[in-house]
């Protein structure tokens, strides 16, 4: 086994790559000719190997086996294709072919032909081994992989206390077996796609057939296809050429990185895009509805789950217009307060020289860049010095008379409520639209509150998620999508998909399954 030189010996072969069209050329049947040309494609590659041998005793053939090092498992190449090769004593009558190498020799779990540059290029810069041999215009690829993911993780930015405890990894096959796991349906279709002129990035479509609607399969894979770009390399570079309103702030594509999620996405008539070297999948299309939902609403008690979803949507408008209501009404309409409440507001800020406003956009930014810095520092820093931060910042700032205590609660009030929005994207958008309010709160009061608040809802009246309402099922108003909303119905009354999601198939369970006791005949009693 050695290792490509540097200096490929193009001179032998007078091999001149600008002439190949690789896309289109056959593979040539000389050995010699098809090493020179792999070591001018790859050249510099030092993680590229070449291992020249020969197969046959009776009857020698050259060949020569191509592998990439740190993604090849050398146990597996030693003992499932380089034994076999070498082990062999003589050809069939007609001659050594690919098919007798492939059935008789590589009864491997993944081999197959290739016939065109096209597929050398991108199977062994994905991992795979390429066989030349001499006298064939055909390779054999080989999959030899080295499993280099890490293990499964527990998930960071969707943790529930009841439920699944698995997440995406940044290996494609492991999260589709994840996904594999809990569908076990031959229904369950997987197309492989790639996006990138050179990362050639693979990215699995996946739904349910039979249940989603095969115009929304169609309409991802162009988009898809549409796209010329040298490389991506996560999925929210791929989300941003698949949206719908590409200067929206709002998110019409929803991100998660666990497979109950995925999978219960699927079920509703949903599609999933699966990537290669991020734990983070796409669900499309997505209704704001979605946004507010988490994973553990379906684990609890219906009961509970209902109380605490009512709570989160409590909390995202919180989030959205507590700092702009605070300057508002102390800024213009202070007789909307009970009189006790503000001659105490007024007491607080008497020695602040700054207006509501200002006051806001201190404590909101310094908030703001604590929660960066958070983020930004190692995991055993960052949560302490958030902490730190914010209590140390915010009792200097009232004891030097810059900012009230009651901005200080409003404002602290409004960061732990923005942690309860289970999704990422809508989050940022919210942290964004905080600012807008009040700036408009400070200069037309509750009046500019209310505008800039219509406008927000005929905007999102309008937005689409791949053809569908994203502010649905509250606008169209759809009376059967209702019960999973701003609560949780048990889920024996959940007879029927989204009316809009999984029109192809909209019975999800049979009607009439609510649990009681069985009747006395049943028991054996009598009546």
């Amino acid at each position: 086994m050695r290792k490509l030189s540097r200096k490929t010996q193009t001179s032998e072969m007078d091999v001149d790559l600008n002439s190949y069209q690789l896309e289109n050329k056959p593979i040539s049947a000389s050995l010699k000719e098809n090493i020179a040309i792999v070591q001018n494609i790859f050249n510099p590659c030092d993680d590229l190997h070449l291992r020249e041998f020969v197969i046959g005793q009776e009857h020698p053939v050259s060949a020569a086996i191509f592998f990439i090092d740190p993604a090849t498992n050398y146990d597996i190449l030693q003992r499932d294709v380089m034994e076999p090769l070498l082990s062999i004593m003589d050809f069939p009558p007609e001659g050594i072919t690919i098919n007798w190498l492939m059935k008789e020799k590589l009864p491997m779990g993944k081999v197959l032909a290739g016939q065109q540059w096209s597929d050398v290029i991108k199977n062994i810069s994905s991992g795979l081994a390429g066989l030349f041999i001499d006298g064939l215009n055909t390779m054999v690829l080989i999959s030899v992989f080295e499993n280099n993911s890490r293990s499964i993780p527990e998930p960071s930015s969707e943790t529930v206390t009841r439920g699944p405890q698995d997440g995406f990894t940044e290996d494609i096959r492991r999260n589709t077996a994840l996904l594999r796991k809990r569908l076990h349906t031959p229904r369950l279709a997987i197309k492989q796609l790639e996006v990138g002129e050179i990362t050639r990035t693979r990215v699995n479509l996946v739904y349910l057939k039979g249940i989603i609607n095969e115009n929304l399969v169609t309409e991802i894979e162009e988009r898809i296809n549409r796209i010329k770009i040298d490389g991506i390399v996560s999925d929210g570079q791929l989300e941003e050429f698949l949206r719908d309103s590409p200067w929206s702030l709002i998110s019409t594509v929803n991100s998660t990185e666990r497979p109950d999620v995925l999978a219960a996405a699927l079920l509703e008539g949903r599609a999933g895009l699966i990537f290669d070297n991020t734990p983070f999948c796409l669900i499309i299309p997505v209704t704001m509805v979605n946004l507010l939902q988490s994973p553990e609403d379906y684990y609890d008690n219906y009961w509970f789950s209902s109380f605490i979803r009512l709570l989160r949507w409590s909390a995202f408008f919180t989030s959205l217009l507590a700092p702009a209501l605070y300057i508002a009404v102390t800024t213009f309409h202070q007789e909307l307060l009970p009189t006790q409440l503000l001659l105490s507001i007024i007491i607080s800020r008497e020695k602040v020289p700054f207006p509501g406003l200002v006051e806001a956009l201190v404590m909101e930014m310094s908030f703001e860049i604590l929660r960066e810095a958070g983020v930004r520092l190692p995991r055993a820093f960052g949560q302490t010095i958030s902490i730190v931060g914010a209590i140390v910042i915010g009792q200097a700032a009232v004891s030097a008379g810059l900012v009230s205590p009651a901005m200080v609660v409003v404002v602290s009030l409004t960061a732990i409520s923005s942690f309860s929005t289970p999704s990422l994207s809508l989050a940022n958008s919210v942290r964004i639209l905080r600012f807008i309010f009040m700036l408009l709160a400070a200069s037309l009061g509750l009046f500019g509150i209310m505008v800039l608040l219509s406008v927000l809802v005929f905007y999102l009246c309008s937005v689409r998620s791949f053809g569908i309402p994203y502010l649905s099922p509250l606008a169209p108003v759809s009376f059967s999508d209702l019960k999973d909303v701003f609560i949780r119905v048990p889920v024996w009354m959940m007879d029927k998909r989204p009316r809009l999601m999984g029109r192809n198939d909209l019975l999800r369970q049979a009607s009439g399954q609510k649990p009681g006791p069985p009747p006395p005949e049943e028991r054996g009693e009598e009546k």
